[in-house]
């Protein structure tokens, strides 16, 4: 079940998600957004929060506030982090609020990126020669293996449905992608449903200032050399997705008929099924209690604790729980467990000019020191057996 590569791919997903089409914006320079957020772990790892960014043309910040709940709460607690990007200085400024200090990092030279995209592209080259390797140990095609069950192609189904709802001022149309597979474990033989479900709450609305969020997005990108029409950046995108490319396709055909802009977006991932003894003794525990042995708890947990490192780094992103949407359910109505959910929904959006003085350091903190970036040795993950 410790399939990183299907992870990655839906984080792919989602941003395929992110990129339907956007109904145009009257011309402004400022907009400042709010946006919440929520996660559940199965009921383990529980967070919420908020995030507030403020963009111009060349400047943006980004202030966020996220908060865990329960036993969690011991580990993180209430935290707080911000950063502000200045594409006319061309640099960026990682603020840490509980420190009064702040980490300074200039945008790569061409010398820079060229570097980074040769080593992104020695290190794609070295994943694919373990693939190699490793495909004459396998008994179904490299895209539908995972260390510890085979899985079949995946189905994916994208359909509009007639749910409306208002969100910041605005009503909006329910949209699901489900993507499923069937994992057969080797070792137990349990076949258990996984379901990747993805609803999103679309508005055909005009949004002040989505426009300028997208340019400003599009431009930071460019100065990261992460140009979406480098040919560089094309090519390692195209290999990353080669073992995916018929679902992308199929997907990017099927979203194309979705028009809007997300207001809320929703994640789940459940698995389930008639014959998958992981989700029956999921069914049966108590809600945070442990299975053990790298059950349903054991996944859930590690889903979290991944989500949660990605949620306190910078350029976090915020949700709010959708309470009108059950947890996704396996195919043919069987018994189904719900591992993670994860919302995000922007809930107000402000046209008004933005003090200047948002995009400055705030007085008296001091900058931190760089770490030393530590150069580690690229070994082949090891296969299931």
């Amino acid at each position: 079940m410790r399939d990183f590569a299907r992870i990655q791919a839906t984080v792919l997903t989602a941003a395929a998600l992110g990129a339907l089409a956007i109904a145009a914006a009257s011309a402004r320079a400022d907009v400042t957004t709010q946006e919440s957020m929520s996660l559940d772990a199965a009921g383990i790892v529980k967070m919420h929060g908020t995030t507030v960014e403020r963009s111009t043309a060349d400047k943006q910040r980004k202030d966020s506030d996220f908060h865990c709940d329960g036993l969690m709460s011991l580990l993180c607690g209430n935290n707080k982090s911000g950063d502000i990007t200045r594409l006319d200085r061309a640099l960026e400024w990682q603020l840490h609020p509980d420190k009064k200090s702040y980490l300074e990092t200039p945008f790569p030279t061409p010398e820079e990126r060229a570097a980074a995209q040769a080593k992104m592209q020695e290190r794609l080259d070295q994943i694919k020669q373990c693939q190699q390797q490793q495909q004459p140990q396998k008994t179904t095609p490299a895209a539908a293996d995972t260390s510890k069950c085979d899985l079949s192609p995946p189905k994916l189904e994208v359909k509009q449905t007639d749910q409306h709802a208002s969100l910041a001022g605005h009503d909006t149309r329910k949209s699901s992608v489900t993507l499923t597979q069937t994992c057969t474990d080797r070792q137990t033989g349990d076949v258990c449903e996984l379901v990747y479900g993805f609803d999103v709450w679309l508005t055909s609305d005009e949004l002040a200032g989505a426009a300028e969020r997208r340019a400003f997005q599009r431009a930071y990108m460019k100065r990261l050399g992460l140009d979406e029409n480098n040919p560089a950046v094309k090519s390692a995108a195209q290999q990353f997705l080669a073992q995916y490319a018929g679902t992308m396709k199929e997907l990017s055909v099927k979203a194309g008929e979705l028009k809007g802009y997300p207001l809320r977006t929703t994640f789940r991932f459940s698995m389930g099924g008639e014959h998958c003894g992981k989700a029956k003794q999921s069914s049966g525990e108590s809600q945070g209690g442990a299975e053990g042995g790298g059950g349903l708890s054991s996944l859930a947990a590690q889903a979290g604790g991944k989500l949660l490192s990605g949620m306190f780094s910078k350029k976090s992103s915020g949700g709010t729980p959708d309470p009108n949407q059950p947890p996704a359910a396996a195919p043919g109505g069987a018994p189904s467990v719900q591992i993670i959910a994860f919302t995000v929904e922007t809930t107000g959006i402000d046209t008004a000019t933005i003090p200047a003085e948002q995009f400055e350091l705030p007085a008296g903190w001091t900058p931190e020191k760089p770490k030393a970036s530590k150069s580690e040795e690229f070994t082949c993950p090891a296969s299931g057996k």
